[in-house]
Order: structure tokens, then C-alpha cells, then sequence
């Protein structure tokens, strides 16, 4: 960590830029220097000149740059009466250049970015694609991940550290969140250029009068088209297939996308359909809200470790999607979507649990199947113009899933498990913003309703200690049904008054939560339905009502806003038809703000800070026993528990765009406070009992995190750099003994991709991860792992390519190798139908195993995770 935070510092930019000379010769298309050419200079996008000279006889001239060291691009104007008027855009940075005047007489002016990698055009920076683009890369999210200033978690897409709040495609946002399938299918060579739009506000109607700080994507194409990706491939080992059929339009004023893929590679093509966003933050939409699971089979954690060499899986998957933009400025937006996945995953879990007086071993062998259906639908309404805002967003959302486990227990008894869940949502959210006069009325109403059954059966019955006197019996059975019906409200007022916009609040929210749950047992044919210690009759009603306003001001350099919203609750909650609350009121006042400098036009600061004050719901407020696994029982026999959270943060971020250069390093301090903690019984044969005790719980953890990432123009290589460090403690109370959990973790990653040899590439990303925990009885455990990537692009002729991906993880595990995997893919292109054709090979060692550790409040879990055998996968892909 040391090493990165040095680099980090040797790297990091200082204020202040010199003064740039651009020189250099004009000359016609005989190169013969021309003289008397004007020479002027101005912003990108603007219209005042900033300064200006003209060329000696011999067409030879020199400007001086003075005072605009916050200019990132300038825009040359070159003109003579004798000649055609050239414009051209240049990185404000010192320079020699020639340039070519055409005689004849003036026509439009054109302009020229010739291979600028990015530049920025007000508050919108651009990426040249082709700067960026190998010959391996086939899709959009093969760029996007290199590009200096942009991150990507999985699907996700970060710009400078923080998630983008819009993705669209030639200005249109046809996903509404869900861009990762867009991302996976765009090919690259239909789009132009990657805008990145700061401070975007999207809400058009709010342009002038509440700022943004966040920053959305935008995909240019080269012109609207159809396109989009196909893939057809079969392998063995076992019998594979890999099909890929996602054709997309993008036309003016209609989009649409539509996809079917189906495999059992191990490539969760699901993903594309997650929601990164919702609609627009000012009216807090949100997206359908999944019932809380309170019940599962015992698993093997996920690894951290590339998802495609473990996930045993076959899914089918189709969406269909389409954006119609009416004469009249209305958007409609509809989507469907269903996909069904069947999964396998075995492995075997090694526990070790932190007690007071004792450490407690215990041991689990899993082979689990997992049948897993979504279906999801919805429509949207949009009109988003200066005079007027309106959306309504109506959504369905059903989920079921059939889950079964076998289970091998500290090697002598054999448990199976199953496990239904059935969810679904039906959500309506309406928002409208328009002006009466000089003030702004707008109006968001949320309508959702979930309904949420689930079931867990256990054979052969188990914690017959609590359940059944201490006498085995042959079966279990947990059954639980859930609902929510929910509404809420908001009339905001917003003006502006001078350099502040002032934003009054008025909600009204009510929910009302239903959990009903019982326990039966099963023993020789006889069915036996627990006493009320087990059984669970609630509902839970929430009535709240918010005043509160939301200042802001903005001047020049300086942007702050603050939130001020005071809420008042009121509660009513009934078990089994007896009160346990009776119009039982509550308050809080969750104040935030926002602190936003701009130095100049590379640095920038950002301090923020918010408290909040939470009160529990049904999740959280049963006290009959509710077994979660086939050995955890929980009861949560409280008051209305009350959480109470502070934090506190800054960031400093920096961006130069000619020079291809973006960092951020920030700060968070969180402080939390419960008037309640979990009190955890975990017995020597491994099963546990939680319950809730009204004491007093506290935890605190500080985070500080860097990112740096840059383009080496000259040798065609971007690197990025980040690291992380945090530290804390929680409070904890096992075996009836207080104690806190301190942790310590810090890390750090490096990727280097380089793209400047036209017969060989690489990509190099190697990451490094600290753990430490300490206990109340003077335990402690430390995890440590250094991971090393290398993926090596060899092109021996125009249409050949080699790849060959090396992955070498290293950890502190005793007992445990490094662990080596390889992979080669070969590919050849017929560029007459623009297709390829590839052979994959994953896996080749055939490495069977993969192991790691994680530690949890007063637990070391270490797993052994099965992993996908060696695969060989012949396959096309083209393009539509």
C-alpha cells in the first residue's frame, strides 16, 4: 500500500500551468508559404476570440497562449481573402504545426479534430474511439473499460469514482438503466465517439434552476443504423453451446433492441438486465423493490474469482425493448423480458467460530441446484421539456425460484434442503413538473405493492434441541408469507431567487407490511404445527409525514446544497390480533449537505455530510422464532428499534483532458449507533440462535481510497492505479458476551493495456488485498492474496489473432499452492461478411478447485469451490 500511495503522490498533478507557444507555417497545396493569413484563437464552442497574429511572408507564425490555462482544447481560425477559411481544434498545449489553405473561394467552415485521443467541449468530454480500439475488441464495453477517467465493476459504469446516472445512445435512453446489454452488444465499429456529460442535468425543466453533480454517458454513433451482435458456438466437455442473437436500431426518434441468448458456458448474460439506475434522482424514482428472503439452503460463497470458470449453469434468456419519440416531444418506452437459468454449484466449507471460552470447528460438504425464473415488464410515458416535466413509469416484476441442497455435516449426517421463493411487484410511479407563473410545482406519487410466499423444508428434521425437545425427527418445514402495500408523496415547490434555488417540501408516505409465518414438523406420518413460540401474526403499519426544504447556491466556482427534511412517524403494529404498538409516534430530522469547489479547470473538491435517523419495519419486528437455515433460528422480541448513522467525506478530483490524465482521492468517515444489538447463541455442534436485546450497540469504520488512470499517447498505453485502506470496529455480543470486532483492510490494483504495436498487444492487471480481525477473546485471523493477470494479443497476419490469458492468484492460506490457470482463444476474421471465427479454449490445465477465505463478525469461513472442467468452444460471431 505504501508503494501505491507513493506512486500515487510522484503522479499526482500540481496546480498552475505554464505558458504554451504554438507555432509553426502556412502553406498552399504547392507548399509555398502564404503570408497575411489571420490567425485566431478562441474556446471550443465559442464565439469571443481570445487572441490572435498573423503569418510572416513565408507563412511561418507564432502565438502565445496567455491567460487560458484553463482552456483544455483551442479552436485555430485561419483566414485569407485568396483562400479557403480553415478552422482546426488543437490540445492547448505548446506545439508546432503546418497546415494547407485551398485556394478558391470560402466555403462552410469545417473542423478538423484530427487524432486528438479526447477533448472537451464545454461540459462534455469526448473519446475518440479509434485511439482506443485493438483488434481484438468487438464491442463498446471493450473500449469503454479503458478509457482514462471511466470504471468498470462488472456492468456498471463509474466516471471519476462515482456511478453514472444516465446512459444513452445518440442522446436517448432507451434501457433505462439496464445499458449493460447494450454495452455487451454495441459493435464498435458503428459508434463514433464516447461523450462523457458533467454536471447533466436531465430533467430539463430544472436545467436553470437545481444543479447537477453527476455525470451521464452517451454513445455517438456514426449515423443511425442497425446493427448489433450475433453468436453461434458448441463445444464439449461436457456438450456446450453458446447462441447470442441481439439485433438493435437506432434511428432519430425510434430505438429498439431485442435479444435472445442462450448458454451453459458459464457466461451470465442476465447481468445485462440489472438496473444501474432509475429515472431521474429529483423525484426519487425507484425500481421495483424484491421482498425481503428470509429463508435459504446453506451455500458455498461466491469466490472472488472470473465468474465464467466456476458458474455451472443453462440459461435462456429473451428481451425486447423499444423507445417511440412522438411529433409532440412525448417518449414512449416499453420492455419485456424472462429468462430462466438452472444452476449447480458444489464445494465444501471449513468454519471456525470466534466463542468466548472456545473456538468451534465445524465442516460442510454442498451440492446445491438452483432453478431460477424472471419476468419483468414495463411501460413508460415521458415528456421532458423546458416548460414541462412528465413521467409515469408502470412496472411489473415476478421472480420464482426453486432451490435444492444437499449437505454433508462435519462428515457424518446428511441433510437435504429445499427452497421455494415466489415474489412479485407492481409498481407505478407518476411525476409532473410545470411552471404557474415564475414558480415551479411538481408533484411525485409511488403506488407499490409486493407480494412475497416462501417455503424451507429440511430432512431429516433439525434443531430438535429447540423445536422438538432434543428428539430427531424426520422433517421440517418453514412457511412464510409476506406482503407491502406502500404509497408515497411528495408536492415540492421550486424557485429561484438570485444565485439560490429554494425547494419546500411537502410527503405523506403509509405502508403496511403483512408477515404471517408457522413451523410444522413431520415425524412417522404424523404432522405436528408448533404453539405460538412459532408462529408469527403481524402487521406492521407506518404512517409518515415530511416537511422539509432543500436550499442551493451556486456561483462561478462555488455550489453547495443543503437538506433539511424533518419527518414524524407514526406506528401501529398488531401480533396475532394483539397491539404490540398503538399509534406509537416517532421523529427525525436527517439533515445533508454538499459542498462542491472548483479550482480551476482541472481541480476540483467536494465535501459532503449527512445524519440520519431509521426506524425498523416487519423485516425486523417478530418475535416468534422463524428458522432461516436447516441450523440458524432467530426471533427478533423487541421494541421499535431505532438506528442512528452519521458520515462525513471528502474528494478532490483532478482531470486533464488533453493530457489524458484523471485522479480522485477521497475521504469517509461513517459513525453508527443502534439502541439495540443481535445477541448471537452458537452452541459446539454448530447451530445458532439470534435474538435482539435492547443494549446499546456502536460501530465506527474510516475509508480512504485514490484512483489515477492515464493515456501514454506516444506509446498507445492507458494504466490505472488505485488503492484503498479502512479500519474500525463494531460492537458484537456472542454467548452472552460483549466484545468488539476491530478491522483493518487495505489494497490496492494496477492495469496496463497497451495497444501500440500493430503485431502484439497486452494487458496486465495485477490486485492486492490486506484483511485483519480481531476479537474479544485475543483472537485473530489476517488474509492476504495477490493476484496477477497478463492477457497477451498476438496478431501474426491481418486477419489472425492469438490470445492468451494468464491468471496466477497467490494467498496466505496454509496448506494452499498458488494457483495457476490458462486460456488461449484463436480467431480469424472473414472481413467480407465481416465475421469471426473463433476456437476457445478455458481452463486448459484443468484445474478442479478454487480456494479462498473471508472472515464475518466471529466467524473465519474458508471454502473449497468445484470449478468448471476444461472446455473447448468453436463458435461465429457477427454482426447485423
Amino acid at each position: 500500500m505504501r508503494t501505491i500511495v507513493i506512486v500515487f503522490l510522484l503522479w499526482f498533478p500540481f496546480l498552475g500551468n505554464a505558458q504554451n507557444i504554438i507555432s509553426g507555417k502556412i502553406i498552399d497545396t504547392q507548399e509555398n508559404g502564404i503570408g497575411n493569413v489571420n490567425i485566431t484563437y478562441k474556446n471550443v464552442g465559442n464565439t469571443a476570440i481570445v487572441g490572435f497574429t498573423r503569418s510572416e511572408q513565408d507563412g511561418s507564425f507564432r502565438l502565445e497562449i496567455k491567460g487560458n490555462k484553463d482552456m483544455d482544447s483551442l479552436e485555430l481560425d485561419l483566414n485569407h481573402l485568396s483562400y479557403v477559411k480553415r478552422s482546426v481544434i488543437i490540445p492547448n498545449k505548446s506545439g508546432s504545426y503546418t497546415y494547407v489553405l485551398q485556394e478558391g473561394v470560402r466555403e462552410l467552415d469545417v473542423v478538423n479534430i484530427g487524432n486528438i485521443p479526447i477533448f472537451r467541449k464545454r461540459d462534455t468530454i469526448n473519446y475518440n474511439v479509434d485511439v482506443f480500439v485493438s483488434k481484438q475488441d468487438r464491442v463498446i464495453a471493450d473500449v469503454i473499460r479503458k478509457l482514462p477517467g471511466i470504471e468498470m465493476r462488472g456492468d456498471e459504469i463509474l466516471y471519476q469514482g462515482q456511478p453514472i446516472q444516465k446512459y444513452m445512445v445518440n442522446k436517448l435512453d432507451l434501457m433505462e438503466g439496464r445499458y449493460g446489454i447494450i454495452n455487451n452488444n454495441l459493435p464498435i465499429d458503428a459508434v463514433s465517439r464516447v461523450q462523457v456529460i458533467e454536471n447533466d442535468q436531465p430533467i430539463k425543466i430544472l436545467d436553470s434552476l437545481v444543479f447537477s453533480d453527476r455525470a451521464s454517458l452517451n454513445i455517438e454513433l456514426k449515423k443511425f443504423t442497425t446493427t448489433g451482435t450475433g453468436k453461434l458456438g458448441a463445444g464439449f466437455s461436457p456438450v456446450l453451446w453458446d447462441v447470442n442473437l441481439t439485433p438493435m436500431t437506432f434511428g432519430k426518434n425510434f430505438q429498439m433492441l431485442n435479444s435472445f441468448q442462450t448458454n451453459n458456458t458459464g457466461n451470465d448474460v442476465s447481468k445485462g438486465l440489472r438496473t444501474f439506475y432509475s429515472g431521474g434522482s429529483f423525484f426519487r424514482e425507484s425500481d421495483n423493490t424484491p421482498g425481503p428472503s428470509f429463508l435459504s439452503i446453506q451455500e458455498v460463497s461466491s469466490p472472488e474469482f472470473e465468474e465464467k470458470k466456476w458458474l455451472d449453469n443453462r440459461l435462456f434468456l429473451t428481451s425486447a425493448n423499444l423507445l417511440q419519440k412522438l411529433e409532440n416531444g412525448i417518449e414512449l418506452k416499453g420492455n419485456i423480458s424472462y429468462y430462466n437459468d438452472y444452476r449447480k454449484r458444489s464445494g465444501y466449507t471449513l468454519t471456525e467460530a470466534f466463542a468466548p471460552d472456545q473456538s468451534i470447528f465445524l465442516s460442510e460438504s454442498v451440492d446445491n441446484k438452483y432453478r431460477i425464473n424472471d419476468f419483468a415488464t414495463g411501460l413508460i410515458i415521458e415528456k421532458n421539456e423546458k416548460t414541462v416535466y412528465l413521467r409515469n413509469s408502470l412496472k411489473f416484476h415476478k421472480r420464482w425460484n426453486d432451490d435444492n441442497g444437499s449437505l454433508l455435516f462435519n462428515e457424518a449426517n446428511n441433510i437435504n434442503q429445499k427452497r421455494n421463493y415466489n415474489d412479485q411487484s407492481l409498481l407505478n410511479n407518476l411525476s409532473l413538473a410545470r411552471f404557474i407563473g415564475k414558480q415551479l410545482i411538481s408533484i411525485n406519487s409511488v403506488l407499490e405493492w409486493t407480494k412475497t410466499p416462501q417455503t424451507l423444508t429440511v430432512n431429516p428434521g433439525s434443531l430438535e434441541d429447540i423445536l422438538n425437545g432434543g428428539v430427531p425427527y424426520n422433517q421440517l418445514q418453514q412457511q412464510i408469507d409476506y406482503g407491502i402495500f406502500s404509497t408515497r408523496n411528495t408536492l415540492s415547490f421550486v424557485r429561484g431567487v438570485k444565485r439560490f434555488t429554494f425547494s419546500p417540501q411537502f410527503g405523506i408516505n403509509y405502508q403496511v407490511n403483512d408477515l404471517s409465518s408457522m413451523i410444522h414438523i413431520f415425524d412417522e406420518g404424523k404432522e405436528n404445527v408448533l404453539g405460538n413460540d412459532y408462529v408469527n401474526a403481524i402487521r406492521f403499519q407506518e404512517l409518515k409525514t415530511e416537511v422539509g426544504t432543500v436550499i442551493q447556491y451556486e456561483e462561478n466556482k462555488l455550489k453547495f446544497s443543503v437538506n433539511l427534511p424533518v419527518a414524524f412517524f407514526l406506528f401501529n403494529a398488531s401480533q396475532r390480533e394483539i397491539k404490540t404498538l398503538d399509534q406509537t409516534s416517532r421523529y427525525s430530522f436527517n439533515p445533508s449537505g454538499n459542498i462542491r469547489y472548483t479550482i480551476d479547470h482541472y481541480n476540483e473538491i467536494n465535501i459532503n455530510g449527512n445524519r440520519s435517523v431509521n426506524y425498523s419495519n416487519a423485516n425486523n419486528f417478530y418475535n416468534a422464532y422463524i428458522v432461516n437455515t436447516y441450523r440458524n433460528i432467530q426471533r427478533y422480541e423487541s421494541n421499535l428499534l431505532t438506528n442512528t448513522n452519521f458520515s462525513s467525506g471528502f474528494q478532490y478530483s483532478y482531470r486533464n483532458v488533453i493530457k489524458a490524465y484523471f485522479a480522485t482521492a477521497s475521504y469517509q468517515y461513517t459513525q453508527g449507533k443502534r439502541d439495540y444489538i443481535f445477541q448471537h447463541q452458537f452452541n459446539p455442534s454448530g447451530q445458532s440462535q439470534i435474538n435482539i436485546l435492547n443494549r446499546e450497540s456502536t460501530n465506527y469504520s474510516h475509508s480512504l481510497a485514490t484512483q489515477l488512470s492515464r493515456l501514454f499517447m506516444r506509446i498507445k498505453t492507458t494504466v490505472k492505479l488505485s488503492g484503498n485502506l479502512s479500519f474500525g470496529e463494531s460492537d458484537y455480543l456472542l454467548n452472552d458476551v460483549m466484545g468488539k470486532q476491530q478491522f483493518n483492510t487495505y489494497g490496492g490494483k494496477l492495469e496496463i493495456m497497451n495497444n501500440k504495436w500493430d503485431a502484439l498487444g497486452f494487458e496486465y492487471n495485477t490486485t492486492f488485498t490486506y484483511s485483519e480481525n480481531n476479537y474479544a477473546n485475543a483472537a485473530k485471523n489476517d488474509i492476504r492474496s495477490n493476484n496477477h493477470f497478463l492477457n497477451i494479443m498476438i496478431y501474426p497476419g491481418k486477419r489472425h489473432s492469438l490470445t492468451i490469458n494468464n491468471a496466477y492468484y497467490q494467498t496466505n492460506i496454509k496448506g494452499l499452492k498458488d494457483q495457476y490457470f490458462l486460456d488461449i482463444s484463436y480467431r480469424y476474421r472473414v472481413e467480407r461478411w465481416k465475421t469471426d471465427i473463433e476456437i476457445s479454449g478455458q481452463n486448459l490445465l484443468n484445474k478442479d478447485r478454487y480456494t479462498q477465505q473471508f472472515s464475518t463478525d466471529y466467524q473465519l469461513v474458508e471454502t473449497y469451490f468445484d470449478l468448471r472442467p476444461r472446455q473447448v468452444v468453436v463458435s461465429t460471431r457477427f454482426r447485423f
